[in-house]
């Protein structure tokens, strides 16, 4: 049961699950006004997560239990190292969106994904992180009038 929890896409769909389980848990402390958007991302991600951590589970038990030889469907590096990669930057997202807000965090974010991560140009990470600084501050926060989470170091400090 481990070997399979343990595997890429299962370990992943499990991880979003609980991501977006603990931060629908956590909009539920939040006033009636507050809380209708977290919860309008945060059920049906939820849903969806576990439905996906469900699929991803008997995907994976079908093929460990099915297989006869394990030189049948051997394991490629390159998607091994793709699960790891995509397992890193998710948690570096959850970790800069935690620590410094949606404000600063998605934009360096969304630039060092693109620009690092999947080796974009210089050009397209620049215009991709000034557009998610637009739309997180320009429409969310202005337009919509949603105060974002700011994250914790602006919170300990100012």
């Amino acid at each position: 049961m481990l070997k399979i929890i343990f595997s890429g896409r299962v370990l992943t769909a499990l991880i979003m699950f609980i991501i977006f389980l603990s931060m629908t848990l956590v909009a539920l402390s939040y006033p009636p006004a507050a809380r209708l958007m977290p919860l309008m991302i945060g059920i049906p991600g939820t849903i969806l997560g576990f439905v996906q951590f469900i699929m991803e589970y008997r995907i994976t038990s079908a093929e460990l239990f099915t297989k006869s030889d394990e030189s049948e469907h051997p394991r490629k590096a390159e998607e091994r190292q793709n699960e790891i990669q995509m397992i890193v930057w998710m948690l570096l997202f959850f970790i800069g969106l935690l620590f410094f807000g949606f404000r600063y965090a998605s934009p360096i974010l969304v630039f060092s994904f693109l620009f690092f991560g999947k080796k974009e140009s210089l050009i397209i990470g620049i215009i991709s992180g000034l557009c998610t600084f637009l739309v997180i501050y320009g429409f969310f926060e202005n337009f919509l009038r949603i105060p974002l989470f700011e994250g914790l170091i602006i919170e300990w400090f100012f």
